[in-house]
């Protein structure tokens, strides 16, 4: 069956316009702060060279020592001055534009080596070196990808190269998406991507952004020539990989943002999330991707009708369970109206698909991959019961922790290796633990607080550290909003789609706007209630008072 979808490029356009335009106001003031045509305002202030006081007096003279104390007074006398000029020359109350502070920080000696410190996530930009309405507009279009990273790097002016890369990118970017439509443009991206994978080759098109990187690499990647610019053999591999990853979290991220409806938004994502393969071939549903010569074979609707049917499956065995009560039971008073049923639903699927996993070990069970590869190529369908399936059970272990944070679970079991699958239950029973003490909602809110890591502590490490820290938090934002679109789907129509947008844009501030409001009538109602028992309780205090008072007299 057909999964139609339609896609807002008008809206995107309109993004890509804005932000066009601000990457060349932002662009314009850094190149004129840099060519030092801001002249009397923020004139350039070269820092005293150690030893050139030395070198001068060795010239002059032999003694060195004496010589050497003269330069250097000089030096300092000349350098107070210069700041004394800047100082006078600016006007009272001036506040330099964006790329003028860009510029006096990254002149700073001290600050050059963190100049090109970036971690790649929108939310972890410097707001001192980053024009806040850039990183905005570029995170709202690109969410929190490499893309988004190369405008606000490219913004600094530290490349003329590097900031002419971001221009091609927009101009190809809104002509293929004017032309074509934004389906074709996404497709397009996944595909490169995905054949740079296959090929073993860096793409041309892949940002420079892909890692955390310095400026002498960063220079070297755009003016070397050479496979070696891309860094070593295991560097290019890795970011082919994180490539296509990137690639399929962009599409995830504009399908939710722009597609339409939302039920068939939603599935697309979530697919590209989980299965990326049959994600890139649900975008064939959009005629204009067809247009452009994709791949007409259509058999991956098998796929998606048979997960659709296991979903069916799983939710007529747990309106068995709810009526016969075998199901986790949750007090109203803990929990909250909104939420009460997706919390039970979690914590029920947490525990079968456990205790499912631990019955099946001593057997010998089919890989997942190859069951819905048998369904796609020839329709032959598994016969195990569906807690016996390894394809629902994969499928579930996704909606329930995200498919990178699942592969302890569900590799470890395929491979039989107790230390890791014993560790994917913990992790498991950690977030089901969450959902009892709180509620589905709040669990992408705990779950951040507990993984994101300083980003500060994380910028003063190496780079592979910093690359590896990115990365893993990238992939467990992409893991909860998987989450977020399989366990939330009953709070409103949309609601999982714009929630699941947001952590994926990797802006929690977005979420709680989002979540807090579903919570406005329930807590209303407990503080009533509290209000109510208050009341109640002052009026037995009273009457206690009261009934003393009479005591006391008839004794007297």
């Amino acid at each position: 069956m057909r999964t139609p979808f339609t896609m807002d490029s008008a809206g995107f356009l309109a993004l890509l316009d804005a932000l066009e335009r601000r990457f060349n106001e932002v662009t314009a003031a850094a190149s004129l702060s840099f060519a030092g045509i801001d002249g009397e305002l923020h004139p350039v202030v070269q820092p005293a060279r150690t030893g050139e006081g030395d070198c001068a007096g060795r010239a002059e003279s032999a003694a060195s020592a004496e010589s050497a104390g003269r330069t250097d007074s000089a030096s300092s006398s000349e350098s107070a001055q210069s700041e004394s000029v800047e100082s006078r020359t600016a006007p009272a109350g001036y506040t330099p534009c964006t790329g003028a502070r860009c510029d006096s920080e990254l002149r700073s000696p001290a600050s050059t080596p963190l100049s090109c410190d970036f971690h790649g996530r929108t939310g972890a930009f410097h707001d001192e070196v980053f024009d806040p309405q850039l990183v905005e507009l570029a995170s709202s279009a690109f969410g929190s990808t490499c893309w988004a990273s190369l405008m606000c790097v490219a913004s600094l002016g530290l490349d003329a190269a590097l900031a002419e890369c971001a221009r091609q990118f927009l101009t190809h970017t809104s002509i293929i998406v004017r032309q074509k439509g934004l389906a074709v443009w996404l497709y397009d991206l996944i595909n490169d991507a995905t054949m740079a994978m296959l090929l073993g080759q860096t793409s041309a098109r892949m940002p420079v952004t892909i890692r955390p990187m310095s400026q002498v690499q960063i220079s070297r990647w755009l003016h070397g020539s050479g496979v070696k610019r891309f860094g070593s053999q295991q560097q290019r591999a890795a970011d082919r990989a994180e490539y296509g990853n990137q690639a399929h979290r962009l599409t995830a991220y504009c399908m939710l943002r722009w597609g339409a409806p939302a039920a068939s938004s939603a599935q697309i994502a979530t697919m590209l999330l989980t299965n990326p393969g049959i994600g890139m071939c649900m975008l064939r549903e959009d005629p204009n991707v067809r247009a452009q010569g994709a791949c007409t074979d259509t058999r991956y609707r098998r796929v998606v009708d048979y997960l659709r049917s296991l979903h069916a499956q799983a939710d007529l065995d747990y309106a068995r369970a709810l009526k016969i009560g075998d199901v986790p039971w949750l007090s109203p008073d803990g929990h909250t109206a909104v939420t009460i049923a997706a919390d039970r639903r979690y914590l029920h699927d947490a525990g079968r698909i456990v205790h499912a996993y631990r019955a099946l070990w001593d057997r010998e069970t089919a890989d997942p991959a190859q069951l819905l590869m048998a369904v796609e190529e020839t329709r032959t369908l598994p016969e195990e019961p569906l807690w016996e399936n390894p394809v629902y059970l994969r499928d579930l272990a996704d909606s329930l922790m995200g498919a990178a944070l699942a592969e302890d679970l569900t590799v470890g079991f395929q491979q039989r290796d107790r230390e890791r699958f014993d560790r994917g239950v913990r992790m498991l029973e950690h977030m089901g633990e969450q959902v009892r003490a709180m509620n589905v909602l709040m669990l992408p809110i705990m779950a951040i607080d507990e993984c994101e890591p300083d980003w500060n502590a994380v910028a003063a490490r190496g780079y592979k550290a910093r690359t590896t820290q990115w990365r893993a938090f990238c992939d467990r934002c992409d893991d909860l909003a998987t989450v977020v679109l399989a366990q939330l789907q009953g709070q409103g129509e949309g609601f999982h789609v714009r929630a699941a947008a947001t952590l994926l844009k990797q802006s929690l501030p977005e979420y709680c706007e989002l979540a807090l409001p579903l919570f406005e009538q329930e807590i209303e109602r407990l503080a009533g209630r509290e209000q109510g028992a208050a009341e109640a309780s002052a009026g037995v205090r009273g009457h206690e008072r009261e009934g003393g008072a009479v005591h006391v007299d008839m004794a007297a």
